[in-house]
């Protein structure tokens, strides 16, 4: 049954971040802490072992749909990664209830943004890139890498609102450039923790990514076949229920 409701898990969670472009980890982190019993840095940990099954999925996914701009992607990539290194070897010093409370309010607020924000983007997916634009983005992956590195919480609740806004890109081509971005970090900050950690639930790391790769496949072709409008709807609803269980956890 265990096995059975991570395969479950992993597809569902997989399936609903590669559709709207979140980090799995922040369904992935309060659930092996609340229904599993690890600890906080066991979660994290475990949980970024799995990002890089689902995220990895998701990128050939979207990269075979071309949907993806690789340039960009390189560039957030390399702006977020100190950060994910960094918060990585501080994860350690974190407690249960702060790593829940942080992960309810940093949900509440992407909702919040994704709500506030302009719903211009470009017809047809035409991107004509824009090196101020692009560099007045990139304070975003490099703290939420550090966010990342810590919580295993992914850059794509940031990232998506910022290249629709900024960069006026679709909603489908925000999402599939930042999927390649998550994907590369969570190889990084898996590494990071396996330094550090003194037991790898490899058993959940399995059977979590057997779902997470399912799941990386199924997500794509969801939010390539239902409308622009509904995906925005959906982040924010998602963002949102997440926010008030990890608050009210961890109160």
């Amino acid at each position: 049954m265990e096995a059975l409701g991570l395969i479950i898990a992993g597809v569902c969670i997989a399936s609903a971040a590669m559709a709207v472009g979140i980090g799995g980890g922040i369904l992935w982190t309060p659930l092996l802490i609340l229904a599993y019993g690890l600890t906080p840095q066991e979660a994290v940990a475990t949980s970024l072992m799995i990002q890089v099954v689902g995220m990895g999925s998701g990128t050939l996914a979207y990269m075979k749909a071309k949907l993806t701009q690789v340039k960009l992607s390189l560039v957030f990539f390399c702006a977020a990664l100190p950060g994910v290194i960094i918060g990585g070897f501080l994860s350690v010093h974190l407690s249960q209830d702060a790593v829940q409370m942080m992960l309810g309010v940093m949900a509440m607020t992407v909702a919040v943004l994704f709500v506030a924000g302009q719903d211009q983007f470009s017809e047809g997916g035409n991107y004509a890139p824009d090196r101020r634009n692009i560099g007045k983005l990139l304070p975003i992956p490099a703290f939420f890498g550090f966010m990342m590195g810590t919580l295993s919480v992914g850059i794509g609740e940031w990232l998506v609102p910022a290249l629709r806004q900024r960069l006026h890109l679709e909603m489908r081509q925000a999402i599939g450039t930042v999927i390649p971005v998550m994907f590369l970090l969570a190889i990084c900050a898996s590494l990071v923790h396996w330094s550090q950690s003194d037991s790898l639930h490899l058993n959940y790391f399995a059977y979590g990514g057997i779902g997470t790769f399912v799941g990386g496949q199924i997500g794509p072709r969801i939010s390539q076949r239902i409308d622009e409008r509904i995906l925005k709807q959906s982040f924010i609803y998602l963002m949102t229920l997440i926010g008030i269980h990890m608050i009210f956890q961890a109160i």
